[in-house]
């Protein structure tokens, strides 16, 4: 008589990575979608005495109850940039979580001329091993975890991409979700379908590539390809380039996504995206009489995928435009960028 043994075998626990809240005056983190909001009665960010902070306004400044017992305790009245004529300053809100945790949130505040504004001044981080990582509550609502609402950033890099419901680490692709009140992250094992998206192979361009952030169609995935080293490998699916980054020296020139189709990944083939060079430009000019009037401003540069390019004059020799009559060809005047030869 033979006896089945039965053998148990135990999934591997996922990974609980602890995280910290990190309040930054010197906050400086990119994000892909930044909030700022008006500033009204209350700081709605919940805590376990309440729904929010209290504030008023106070002189030029701000009277904040920054602990949430409902007493006002701190005035900012921040710091006037006379260039700019914006008035910035900073705090903290501090107390406990009806989780439990602790809580220390840091706001960036700041009034342009039109009443005072406030967005989110710092994040939760912790370490994956020995990388850096940290999830911002981009939205402003105190709630972490909110995958397309939040964002995160990997590594020592400023530039965040959204929160996903994954995470590239070296190799690895993981599944990822973060508690709401932000005290860990959790990484499991991620079985879905993966394709190759390699981004930098097949950039035209006599620049770095700085950040390259794409974007599911469907919201649950978010990358910095740019962060991701060659032939990334992603959850397959459509993506769309939410931004990217080129730098050229202390140059930098930003690329959205202007006319590009989505970019599909799949499992049966790796994508490499041809972008970059050759560009065009599109641009506007006015007529009167026998006189063109050209403006390098109002000039759009277009890349071989469809890209748009902002904040891009060429180095060294100007292009050279040539304006022409539509119906007969008859040129009616060159152009150049002002001090080019």
């Amino acid at each position: 008589m033979l006896l089945a043994a039965a053998i148990l075998i135990a999934a591997p626990n996922p990974d609980i990575v602890p995280l910290k809240e990190k309040p930054s005056r010197a906050f400086s983190v990119v994000l892909p979608s930044e909030t700022w909001q008006a500033v009204g009665s209350t700081f709605a960010i919940p805590h376990a005495g309440g729904e929010g902070f209290a504030v008023r306004p106070a002189g030029e400044g701000l009277e904040i109850d920054t602990d949430g017992d409902g007493a006002f305790d701190r005035v900012v009245e921040g710091v006037l940039d006379e260039d700019t004529g914006v008035r910035s300053g900073y705090t903290v809100l501090v107390g406990e979580r009806a989780s439990g945790t602790r809580l220390r949130y840091g706001l960036r505040l700041r009034n342009e001329g039109k009443g005072w504004q406030w967005s989110v001044g710092g994040s939760v981080t912790g370490r994956i091993g020995d990388l850096k990582v940290a999830v911002i509550d981009m939205d402003g609502d105190g709630v972490y975890g909110e995958v397309g609402q939040d964002a995160l950033v990997l590594g020592s890099s400023e530039n965040a991409a959204y929160l996903s419901e994954t995470l590239v680490v070296g190799e690895t692709v993981h599944s990822l979700t973060v508690a709401r009140d932000g005290s860990q992250l959790t990484l499991g094992a991620y079985d879905g379908p993966l394709g190759v998206l390699e981004v930098t192979a097949g950039l035209e361009a006599d620049a770095r590539l700085l950040k390259a952030i794409v974007r599911s169609v469907d919201g649950k995935h978010s990358f910095d390809l740019a962060r991701l080293g060659e032939e990334p490998r992603l959850p397959i699916g459509r993506y769309r380039l939410h931004g990217a980054l080129l730098g050229l020296g202390d140059a930098r020139v930003e690329v959205l996504e202007g006319r590009m189709r989505p970019i599909e990944v799949t499992a049966s083939a790796d994508t490499t995206l041809a972008w970059g060079g050759p560009t065009k430009a599109e641009f506007e000019f006015e007529r009167a009489g026998g006189e063109v009037a050209f403006d390098p401003n109002r000039v759009w540069w277009y890349g071989a995928a469809g890209e748009e390019y902002r904040g891009w004059a060429p180095i060294g020799k100007s292009p050279e435009f040539t304006i022409k009559e539509r119906k007969l060809g008859t040129e009616l005047k060159k152009a150049l960028f002002p001090g080019s030869c």
